[in-house]
């Protein structure tokens, strides 16, 4: 390396740039290695050009063989049926449910039959147009009673499967029904679920019957000299006013922005594993490494050849599946209304092209960060398929009937520029550009999020050239045991936080109905508490780690601490009502759901006062913040990690709400909490705060009740919810002094966890090593 170079990187290094000349030579270079790969050849270019049209052949061939299949029906109690039936006929005129055809006669040509068993029946045509797909069996009831019970035939014929549907009438059928019957003689029809067939005969029959005992109905009607056009007052057009192209429109915008994501998402997934784990098996990584490149321009240089062929397969896939499926769809009727779709609209299609860009280098940029953990292209693999569960819901979401773009669809990453390309392709563009600014600062957001992680896996000599040694369970156990540390490591808090997400859906799903009585709400709320969130934490606690005391984070703070913290817990409720309000308009609350929790809030708003401040504000602030902001926190934010222990930990004490709109308020509360924990290196402030939030969330109804002057200054009842609410005045004071206590805090405190989790800092002051600053002595000794 000539003088100049080493100059060069060396300030680039210094200024922490990267060189857009590294990046592109490492971009060409993985471009180069990839394309002279046979497997990623076929699987980008070769592959789409077989798969759909092999698809479409095989659709044409499923859609022949359902138009062409014919289902057998056998009908029992010929004699109940058409001998009534043909009384009825020369009475008033209602044809009959069979006819019989004769063997010698045209196929058209229908009789009255005399008997049944051996002769071929099928139904009246004016009553099933597509008579010859069915094939019709009748028998008398009177001939088969002689030898089994006709329930019992009718169920071992569908069981063997020698019709698919059989109708069974075992009495007469009668017009001049009492008036005062609730309902005339039962016709049974037997059908087996698990069959397609069978399921396919009772939908036909269950039309046929329909329309034969409407037949009756008309001829009742007429008999008693009802006018039969009253049944029919009016008609209905369906008239639509959508133009044909933008009718194809709005199929093609929900179809091939579903295909383009999850192409584009696959087609990142398979280079990222090759580019990284690929490299770390056939140890070319190391020399890359050790290349004047920094880490930064070797990440963006992968990226950026991942972020390629994620678009060139996600290109590729849709244009063949586009061409294939515009002549297959059209023949087999799939489209608007069941007619020809038509071609894509190309010029609108352009907008899928231009959110392709971000949305492939967000999948590019996870699926590199994820590889980096893999030390073979095997195990890399198994790491991107629970990354693939977890991305697929967001690109389902969009295609739910009734997800439409707005305030809050918008803040989903993937599902938000997905329901952004749909409105661009349909033509709302005023829609679109409303929710545009959200969507792009969210999908840019995110962007940035995965990029940095990304480019710190790579930064990390541990992720790229951690132990090869295979992992065995025996082994970890006793590592666990014989090297336990004073807090929690980051694999034990994960751990902890999935036991007690896991807990708590099972335990949910095993809740059937919500307790009516304020006994049966105490146990829907303690058992949780105490046994799928505090017993995992307390066990974990005690057993993995040598002390309660700091694996808890249960020190103490200063008084000026505690007073800062008193404040807020109150002065921060209204400010959490406003979030909750916004939460609750964005994702509106079904009106089943708020059913469901009606009785909850009834027993809540009855029972002692005392019993539901103690049930629902210290126990979950007790049992929450030692589970989430105490060990899982603590652990988490080992190895100089706040923002991950942070963030992680609110989300995992969000998702242990169950109803959504709780989740996300829940979400935004711990993110606070977290600061809150990781600036008093405690978690008693966050305990305090926590109970004065639930507290107050409790108690505001009761407070109202109260009906005093001071009370009715700064609370007031909505008129449209009827639930009481801070005065807007009151609101903006707590915002205010919150902001307040939260800068008092910042600057009466500082980070303490990063000392009290070293371990190294703790073992030398057990091994008689002083420590002089009793205030860091007693820190770390806990």
């Amino acid at each position: 390396m000539s003088d100049s170079s080493q100059q060069k990187r060396r300030q680039a290094m210094l200024a922490g740039r990267s060189r857009l000349s590294a990046i592109r030579l490492i971009y060409f270079r993985e471009m180069r290695d990839q394309l002279r790969d046979r497997r990623t050849l076929f699987t980008i270019a070769i592959l789409p050009m077989l798969l759909y049209p092999l698809v479409g052949m095989l659709l044409l061939q499923i859609a022949q063989f359902t138009r062409q299949h014919t289902i057998s029906v056998c009908v029992v109690g010929l004699e109940h049926v058409n001998d009534q039936s043909i009384e009825l006929k020369n009475q008033s005129g209602v044809e009959p449910l069979l006819v019989q055809v004769r063997r010698d006669s045209e196929n058209d040509s229908q009789t009255t039959p005399s008997d049944g068993g051996t002769e071929k029946y099928e139904f009246t045509r004016s009553l099933w147009e597509s008579g010859s797909t069915i094939d019709v069996f009748a028998y008398r009831a009177e001939d088969l009673a002689q030898s089994a019970d006709l329930d019992d035939q009718a169920r071992r014929w569908v069981r063997d499967q020698v019709f698919d549907c059989v109708v069974c009438v075992t009495a007469p059928l009668r017009q001049d029904v009492e008036v005062g019957a609730t309902t005339g003689p039962a016709v049974g029809l037997f059908y087996n679920i698990a069959s397609d067939q069978s399921m396919v005969a009772k939908d036909r029959v269950t039309g046929i019957l329909n329309r034969w005992r409407g037949t009756w109905v008309r001829s009742r009607l007429a008999d008693a000299g009802v006018e039969l056009s009253l049944l029919d007052p009016f008609k209905i057009n369906d008239v639509d006013i959508a133009p044909e192209r933008t009718r194809e429109a709005a199929f093609w915008s929900k179809l091939l922005p579903f295909i383009m994501l999850v192409w584009a998402m696959t087609g990142a997934f398979y280079p990222a594993i090759d580019l990284v784990a690929g490299e770390k098996e056939r140890g070319t990584l190391e020399t890359l490494l050790c290349s004047p490149a920094l880490r930064g321009e070797i990440v963006w240089g992968k990226l950026g050849a991942v972020m390629s062929f994620s678009m060139m397969t996600a290109i590729l896939n849709a244009s063949s599946m586009l061409v294939t499926s515009s002549f297959v769809f059209n023949q087999i009727g799939i489209g608007p209304d069941g007619g020809s779709m038509g071609s894509p609209p190309l010029v609108p299609m352009l907008w899928l092209l231009v959110a392709l860009v971000p949305l492939s280098a967000l999948f590019s940029a996870l699926a590199l960060a994820v590889a980096a953990m893999a030390r073979s292209s095997k195990e890399g693999q198994y790491y991107l398929m629970p990354l693939m569960m977890v991305t697929l819901p967001l690109v389902l979401l969009p295609m739910l009937p009734g997800t439409n773009l707005n305030l809050g669809t918008s803040l989903i990453p993937v599902t938000g520029m997905f329901l952004l390309v749909r409105s661009l392709v349909e033509g709302h563009h005023f829609e679109a550009l409303t929710y545009l600014p959200t969507v792009a600062l969210v999908t840019a957001g995110c962007l940035f999020a995965a990029t940095r992680w990304a480019k710190r896996q790579f930064e990390s000599e541990a992720v790229l050239f951690g132990d090869g040694d295979q992992w065995e369970l025996g082994a970890w156990m006793r590592h666990l045991w014989r090297d336990r540390q004073r807090a929690a490591t980051p694999a034990l808090a994960l751990g902890c936080g999935t036991i007690i997400l896991v807990a708590l859906f099972f335990g949910k799903l095993a809740v059937t109905e919500m307790p009516t009585t304020f006994s049966g709400i105490a146990m829907l709320i303690y058992v949780p508490q105490i046994g799928f969130i505090l017993a995992p934490t307390l066990l974990m606690a005690t057993m993995m780690t040598t002390s309660l005391k700091s694996s808890l984070r249960m020190t103490g703070c200063s008084w000026r601490t505690w007073s800062l913290v008193g404040l807020l817990s109150v002065m921060l409720h209204p400010l959490y009502l406003q979030v909750a309000s916004l939460v609750s308009y964005m994702y509106p609350i079904s009106p089943q759901a708020l059913e469901q929790m009606r009785p909850f809030g009834e027993q809540v708003a009855s029972a002692p006062w005392l019993s539901v401040i103690l049930l629902m504000a210290a126990l979950p602030a007790v049992c929450e913040e030692l589970a989430f902001r105490g060990f899982i926190f603590g652990g988490l934010l080992r190895n100089q990690s706040p923002v991950r222990a942070v963030v992680v930990t609110a989300f995992m004490f969000g998702i242990s709400h169950g109803v959504l709109q709780q989740s996300i308020s829940a979400s935004i509360m711990g993110v606070l909490l977290g600061w809150v924990a990781l600036r008093t290196g405690s978690v008693l402030p966050g305990i305090m705060i926590h109970f004065g939030n639930n507290a107050l969330s409790v108690s505001l109804g009761r407070i109202v009740d109260l009906d005093l002057p001071v009370v009715n200054d700064f609370l007031r009842v909505d008129a449209i919810s009827g639930a009481p609410e801070y005065h807007w005045i009151w609101t903006a004071c707590g915002v205010g002094v919150s902001l307040a206590c939260l800068i008092g805090i910042h600057r009466t405190t500082q980070v303490h966890d990063a000392i009290e989790s070293n371990d190294a800092l703790a073992d030398r002051i057990v091994s008689g090593h002083l420590v002089k600053d009793p205030s860091l002595k007693r820190l770390v000794t806990g």
